[in-house]
This record gives structure tokens, C-alpha cells and sequence, in this order.
């Protein structure tokens, strides 16, 4: 194998000194810089671009793991080049989903092969600078994580890093980060996973029996999941990559009855979630990545599609719980409710101190109205 390595051309970057905010191995002079427009990370000169599918890819992503000989090497560089393109051209907002699907697994194969860690010809090194050059420019930048995914694969393990990721990077970007740029961040996520928040965690049936008055109905159970398994979810990531796969393929194509059903399918699961959490922790999962997938969910107005009569049912039962805000799970009944009614329908009580700032302020920025004062 070292053998293979050394024909290849396998080598690390040299590491130097690190700029402030996104930090490369090699500093590239600025003289050595091509032209770049913004917003076109420029085109390497030489390299053919080839329409792969993803079978394709994969097949190619495979054979360089189990058997990297030159002609696969050879393929492995047009695929490459098709994946970094691809990544420059997915709008920001489809940029996790294409991650979540078939497409991110194909990519996130090839970074663990040899591939990253070769030299690079002429062609790709000017590929490699001019993205270097948008990302050291700052990740405030628009498209600067399309530009961070495109250019991975065109850098060694450890050859990148961001000053301060976790406030830089979106949560579903970060494990990826972490493995192929920074040990430190994957401790980090990896102690995270072996101690979850521990506000978090699901309410006990006898805990729940004592707050309940004796005419309170108890609360629905609408997914299969619940309780601890149920709460496993808020930090899974390929969970909450799927549902904002289906968010964004529901955008694009609210009549597919196939993206309909799973989305239905993965609503009552949100849903389960609050419900099953402590009413103490609500604010908790909200400032979670978990309750960004909900708002999302809530913005997609995809409870205005028709209901079943089951459904329909359990929606009623929520709402009579929310609309009773002294039984005491009232806000349990309210967040899973408002994945079932348009926002626009969802209208907030005249006193505000009757609802916690952070839930006033989080169905006012949805759209929810104020009901009208009664005299």
C-alpha cells in the first residue's frame, strides 16, 4: 500500500501560519491569484466537465477505497470536479438537503479516500486558489458554505480551519468539519452526544398523572416514538436532515402525494416531540436546531393541506388543550397544534403575559395574528 501511496503521489500540505477566520495550510500569495467575479468561484481551466449519475459516482467512490489504481484515480478527478460545481450551484437553501440525500453519501465517501490527499495538477490548484480565495474573504459572504463544500475535496485532512465554527458553521455542516478539519470540534460534538442537554428529556408518566387535574383529557400520542426514543431525535442529524429534505422537496412540488405522505408521516413526529417534552424545557428545544426544523415546518404552510378524519381529530383535542392555558400542558398542545393550522389562523390572546416572551415573539415573526380586543 505504500508502495501505491508513494506512485500516487500521496503527501500532507505544509502547514504555515493561520489567517483570522478561515484557515488553509498554504497561504497563497495574491499575485498568484486568478481573476475571480463574485459570485463565480471561476472555471478550471482543462477540465471537462462530465454528467455523471449518482450511480456513477458511488461506483467510482467505491472502487478508489477498495482498489486506487490510475485509471481510477484518473475517474475520480472528473468526479470530483462534478461534485465541486454542483455544490456552487445549489441555491444556499437546498444546500442541506442535497447534503442529507444520495448525493451528500457519494460525496462524503469520496473525502474519506485517498483522493484529498494527492497533489494536484496545474488545473486544480487554480480550481483550489480561487475557492481558497472566496472563503478567506469571510463566511459572511453569500454562498461562502456552497463555495466550503466545493472545496473539501480539494483539501487534506486538517488542511482547513474556521475560527469559531459552531457560531460560523450551520449545526448539519459541523460533524463533517470536525472529521476533516478539526479533532477538537469532533471531542466536543462526540461528549455532546454522550451527554445530551439534560434539560431535555421526557416527561414522566407519574409526574405528568400529578400535574393533571382529574377532568383533564390526557395529551395524544401521534408517532410511533415516544419517550426516550422520542428525545433522541432533537440532536439526530440524519432525522432532522430528512424532514427539511422533505420541507424543501414539499417548495418544489406540493402536489407529489409521495412527499406529502412522508412529510405527513414526519410531522406527527415533530409533533410527538413537544409533546413528550417537560413544559419547563419547551424554550429549551425551541433555541435547539430541532426548533428551527419546526418553524421551518410551520413557514412551509403545509398544515393547509386537507387533513384525514384522524388527524382532524387529534388536531381538535390540541387545540381545546392549548386554548386552556392552565391545564399543564398547555404549550405542549400549542407547539404540536401549529404544525396542523395554517399560521395565519392562529391567533394569540389579547394579554401577552398569558404566553412566555419567547413564544410571543416566535408566532409573531411566523405570522400569527393577535386576536381582536373585545369591548
Amino acid at each position: 500500500m505504500v508502495s501505491l501511496l508513494q506512485t500516487l503521489g500521496w503527501g500532507w500540505f505544509q502547514r504555515r501560519k493561520l489567517p483570522p477566520s478561515v484557515h488553509f495550510s498554504e497561504r497563497i500569495s495574491p499575485a498568484e491569484l486568478p481573476p475571480l467575479e463574485p459570485g463565480d468561484p471561476g472555471e478550471p481551466p482543462g477540465l471537462a466537465f462530465h454528467p455523471w449519475s449518482v450511480a456513477r459516482l458511488d461506483a467510482i467512490a467505491t472502487a478508489l477505497l477498495e482498489r486506487p489504481d490510475r485509471s481510477t484515480l484518473d475517474a475520480a478527478r472528473s468526479a470530483r470536479t462534478c461534485l465541486s460545481r454542483l455544490w456552487l450551484a445549489t441555491p444556499v437553501d437546498g444546500l442541506e438537503s442535497l447534503y442529507a440525500g444520495p448525493v451528500g453519501q457519494v460525496y462524503r465517501k469520496f473525502l474519506t479516500g485517498v483522493l484529498p490527499a494527492l497533489p494536484l495538477d496545474d488545473e486544480e490548484t487554480a480550481w483550489r486558489t480561487a475557492l481558497s480565495q472566496v472563503l478567506l474573504e469571510g463566511l459572511e459572504r453569500q454562498g461562502s458554505l456552497n463555495v466550503l463544500l466545493a472545496l473539501l475535496p480539494y483539501v487534506d485532512r486538517h488542511g482547513l480551519q474556521v475560527s469559531d465554527p459552531f457560531n460560523q458553521l450551520p449545526a448539519w455542516v459541523l460533524p463533517l468539519y470536525a472529521e476533516r478539519c478539526d479533532p477538537a470540534v469532533a471531542d466536543r460534538l462526540n461528549h455532546t452526544a454522550k451527554q445530551p442537554t439534560p434539560l431535555l428529556q421526557p416527561a414522566r408518566a407519574d409526574a405528568v398523572a400529578a400535574r393533571l387535574p382529574a377532568a383533564s383529557v390526557p395529551l395524544p400520542v401521534l408517532a410511533p416514538l415516544t419517550g426516550e426514543a422520542c428525545m433522541g431525535l432533537i440532536s439526530d442529524q440524519d432525522f432532522l436532515g430528512r424532514v427539511s429534505a422533505l420541507i424543501n422537496l414539499y417548495a418544489i412540488e406540493p402536489q407529489d402525494p409521495e412527499v406529502c405522505r412522508d412529510l405527513d408521516r414526519s410531522r406527527r413526529q415533530v409533533a410527538q416531540v413537544w409533546l413528550d417534552v417537560e413544559p419547563e424545557q419547551l424554550e429549551v428545544l425551541y433555541r435547539t436546531p430541532f426548533g428551527q426544523l419546526t418553524d421551518n415546518l410551520i413557514a412551509s404552510n403545509f398544515a393547509a393541506e386537507a387533513l384525514h378524519q384522524d388527524d382532524l381529530n387529534q388536531r381538535h383535542q390540541l387545540a381545546d388543550m392549548a386554548a386552556d392555558l392552565r391545564h399543564p400542558h398547555a404549550l405542549n398542545a400549542l407547539m404540536a397544534a401549529l404544525l396542523y393550522y395554517p399560521i395565519r389562523q392562529v391567533k394569540l390572546p389579547t394579554s401577552r403575559e398569558l404566553l412566555p416572551t419567547w413564544l410571543v415573539a416566535a408566532l409573531t415573526r411566523l405570522g400569527a395574528q393577535w386576536a381582536a380586543v373585545q369591548h
